[in-house]
């Protein structure tokens, strides 16, 4: 498990911003501020269970962990706490996309059942390049409906399993009457009985992380910048740029730390010069970004979630007071 937290939620933070940048109208606005906080409620969940796993108990030959009878009751009341949370932030994803058109080319997506909503995505994701996320989240699903709807599915029993320095939570039981056993669960050694690990919880956040770039990736596409925004501390131009000055000095240090004099003598001799300069412009763009007063996020007059290329112009009397 991740022991950096807090660089997930800059990630989610990033993964979502597109957003701040176009007209949206209050609605909309408020659906992406509720994804945000589900997104934010996940990661403390997640970040709770990692605190516990450092405090629990470790195994006295130093295999790992090897968790108490009451730390086993604790972890799974955070695992529970923490899927019941995944539920809640899917829902505010399918909220985001029942407000703000983005996939035109597909149908509209169904927004009343995570099911329908992660198969709909399937098909935005037609060429596999987000199988792997939509297969986590369906397994969290799954997970998360034998947990709180075992009237559903045969009775389990439930463990704990320490996988180095991991403890995950592990359901099982017996197959029903007629031979079934829950969607996500496995067969064990082929007999009747199954099993069904927790899904790693950092998979499921990079799972979240992935639909959201894909969410509000193309969303300038659709939808007209915000003429009131101010310059993005994230991207400097404002639109579409990368997080450059960062590579640029891990860039830098690699030249001027690695190389062998006879290899750098072969670079172009105004390399590091230009790379300096534009290290030093971002830094001062991101100064002068961090001393600009944030624009309201609820501009007022604009048209409800269709989205249009050109908007009409905004009649004086509808626009909003400035808030200082």
């Amino acid at each position: 498990m991740d022991s950096n937290p807090s660089v997930m939620g800059r990630r989610l933070v990033y993964a979502t911003h597109n957003a701040d940048h176009v007209r949206l109208n209050p609605a909309q606005r408020l659906s992406v501020q509720h994804l945000r906080e589900q997104l934010k409620r996940l990661l403390r969940k997640r970040d709770a269970y990692a605190s516990f796993i450092r405090s629990a108990r470790d195994s006295p030959l130093g295999l790992g962990k090897q968790p108490t009878s009451d730390e086993q009751d604790v972890a799974y009341e955070l695992t529970q706490g923490f899927f019941e949370q995944v539920y809640a932030t899917l829902s505010a994803l399918a909220s985001v996309h029942g407000r703000i058109r983005l996939h035109l080319a597909r149908r509209e997506p169904p927004i009343n059942s995570n099911d329908k909503f992660l198969t709909w995505w399937e098909t935005v994701g037609s060429n596999g390049w987000l199988s792997p996320q939509l297969e986590t989240l369906r397994a969290a699903r799954d997970f998360r409906t034998v947990f709180m709807h075992p009237q559903m599915w045969p009775v389990f029993d439930w463990a704990t399993v320490s996988l180095q320095d991991d403890i995950r939570v592990v359901l099982h039981g017996a197959e029903s009457s007629k031979g079934n056993v829950p969607d996500g669960a496995v067969r064990v050694d082929r007999t009747a009985n199954w099993e069904f690990f927790a899904p790693d919880m950092d998979d499921v956040l990079q799972a979240f992380e992935q639909l959201c770039l894909a969410t509000f990736g193309p969303i300038f596409t659709w939808y007209p910048v915000e003429e009131d925004a101010v310059a993005c501390a994230w991207e400097p131009d404002g639109i579409g740029s990368t997080i450059g000055d960062a590579a640029a000095q891990a860039l830098r240090d690699l030249l001027s730390g690695v190389l062998d004099a006879d290899v750098r003598a072969k670079l172009d001799p105004h390399l590091m010069q230009d790379l300096d300069a534009y290290i030093e412009s971002m830094a001062e763009i991101r100064r002068q970004v961090s001393e600009t007063p944030v624009a309201s996020p609820y501009p007022s007059g604009i048209p409800a979630a269709r989205p249009s290329v050109s908007l009409p112009p905004i009649a004086p009397d509808q626009m909003a007071p400035s808030e200082e």
